[in-house]
């Protein structure tokens, strides 16, 4: 059961600062492109299918069209969620964008102009149970070819396949049941205290920690953040970095990764972090052992 406000995201509200001033963006040296355009004051959000995230909030110029800009990783498909009011919980609205039709999308180009997004400012009209998500989800048409259309069979964060993303949606399997009540949010027959798909998803963003670059949410990217669960505690003296309830000594998903990225082995193209894919890597894990002379590149317990 999620424990997380639909007004506006626990994760989200750390990243405001004054209303409609201050942005941000990734600095995890990744090769990125550049979302623009003009809203009503926003929040912007990109949710990323390798479980990154980033936030700008748009800025204030002292007119109704507010520019914002947002990087998000090339060859990355991700989501955009817009908030107007995010200042105020109780008149905020949540705005699943689409591009083309598409609430998963990569971009071809190396920017794109959204122009001018009419947001809704008032739940009045948007938000008939007032949920504080916005009932319909919000198109823009892009500049033919700048974005690519990305189906998913089986999309982790969109459980239920209505464009809106399980961390925004109050009723992830569409069951009928609100998920503050529902034991089973994605409807696998697994109750939650007892999902991994649930235990081991720090930041509820419906992407495994064993596949998320970003365990917390907070914009930096494991690979680089000294506090991966965000507890407080820095890695190093941390004996339980993902906070799964795990000693790292004895935690399969500490002990199969290599390069300590925030993805186990499994999930990583290039295990070491030396640049070479593993698929053209004579020794994967860079231990001076050729891969061919042994089957042990990864560690696993008895």
């Amino acid at each position: 059961m999620k424990s997380i406000s639909l007004a506006l995201s626990a994760l989200a509200a750390g990243l405001i600062f004054a209303a409609c001033g201050g942005s941000g963006s990734s600095s995890t040296g990744r090769a990125v492109t550049s979302i623009t355009g003009t809203v009503p004051g926003t929040l912007i959000e990109a949710f990323c299918e390798d479980g990154s995230y980033y936030a700008v909030n748009s800025n204030d110029n002292g007119t109704s069209e507010h520019p914002f800009e947002i990087e998000v990783p090339q060859n990355t498909s991700c989501r955009l969620v817009m908030t107007t009011n995010e200042n105020t919980p109780d008149a905020s609205v949540v705005t699943l964008i689409t591009l083309n039709g598409s609430s998963l999308f990569e971009v071809n180009a190396t920017a794109v102009d959204l122009g001018y997004i009419a947001l809704p400012m008032d739940r009045t009209g948007y938000d008939d149970d007032n949920n504080g998500v916005a009932d319909d989800l919000f198109n823009v048409v892009t500049p033919e070819g700048t974005v690519i259309s990305v189906e998913l069979a089986d999309d982790p964060m969109d459980v239920d396949g209505d464009g809106v993303i399980n961390l925004y949606d109050d009723d992830d399997d569409n069951d009928g049941i609100k998920d503050d009540v529902d034991p089973d949010d994605d409807n696998d027959g697994i109750p939650d205290t007892e999902d991994e798909d649930s235990i081991n998803d720090f930041d509820h963003d419906g992407i495994n920690n064993d596949a998320d670059i970003d365990d917390d949410n907070d914009k930096i990217i494991d690979a680089v953040d000294n506090d991966d669960d965000n507890d407080g505690i820095d890695d190093s003296a941390d004996t339980d970095d993902d906070n799964d309830g795990i000693d790292d000594s004895n935690d399969p998903d500490q002990l199969n990764d290599t390069d300590h990225d925030g993805l186990t082995d499994a999930y990583d193209d290039d295990d070491d972090n030396d640049g070479i894919p593993d698929d053209e890597d004579p020794d994967d894990n860079d231990d001076g052992i050729d891969d061919n002379e042994t089957d042990g590149q990864e560690v696993t317990l008895a």
